[in-house]
């Protein structure tokens, strides 16, 4: 009825599910807009999970021989999900509809050799909760957060080979200090941390969220 309407309507709703699924009907939207969300992977990168790699080894050494692998690893996953994602929006826009979407992510002049501000400081607290004997290490051995930071040479790659989109402007801004700013005192460090992590860190770990706060304001 709507479509054969002549009246301009916008309709706008609340669809459950996630956005590495359809959510819509084939050409239903005009505008998609993805925002601060596609960093977060739909699922730990398999290949370390299967092989039981840690994510981050609390072995310097080891960390530093089994880094690339767990990159690559997350660098794999997210092309795989990205494209998912770009090939779903594809099927549920109309000809000629638009997507903007904004993510965190890296310059494509800094190397991939570390992870995610996030991933590292979730990692760092968790192990020093199993120093003090708070948190078990087999639990932190198998813990992958599962997000990941493309560079936006990773991001225009992506998107060309999938073909569903041609680029209209791509940006690349750097939020350090507006970062910063927001992180100025321990509750704001600890209130973003825990509205971020809870669900995924309480799953894994259980009730630890108590000991995970005391040690993030530790941490700040």
């Amino acid at each position: 009825m709507l479509r054969q309407s002549n009246e301009h309507v916008v309709v706008t709703g609340i669809t459950p599910g996630s956005f590495y699924e359809r959510l819509y009907t084939s050409d239903s939207l005009h505008l998609v807009c993805s925002s601060n969300s596609l960093h977060w992977l739909s699922k730990a990168p398999e290949d370390l999970f299967r092989n039981l790699i840690p994510a981050y080894d609390m072995d310097k050494d080891a960390k530093c021989q089994r880094h690339r692998i767990v990159l690559e690893a997350y660098a794999k996953q997210f092309r795989k999900d990205f494209t998912n994602f770009l090939e779903l929006r594809a099927k549920e826009l109309v000809s000629k509809g638009r997507m903007v979407v904004s993510l965190v992510g890296r310059r494509s002049d800094v190397t991939a050799t570390k992870f995610s501000y996030l991933s590292r400081t979730i990692y760092q607290i968790l192990s020093v909760m199993v120093l003090e004997g708070v948190n078990d290490k087999e639990k932190f051995d198998s813990f992958y957060v599962p997000v990941y930071e493309p560079s936006s040479k990773e991001v225009r790659e992506i998107i060309q080979e999938e073909g569903s989109f041609s680029i209209r402007e791509m940006q690349v801004h750097d939020p350090t200090t507006d970062m910063n700013n927001a992180l100025s005192t321990p509750s704001k460090f600890v209130n973003l941390l825990r509205a971020l992590c809870e669900p995924i860190l309480v799953q894994h770990f259980g009730d630890v969220m108590c000991e995970f706060l005391s040690a993030a304001e530790r941490h700040w």
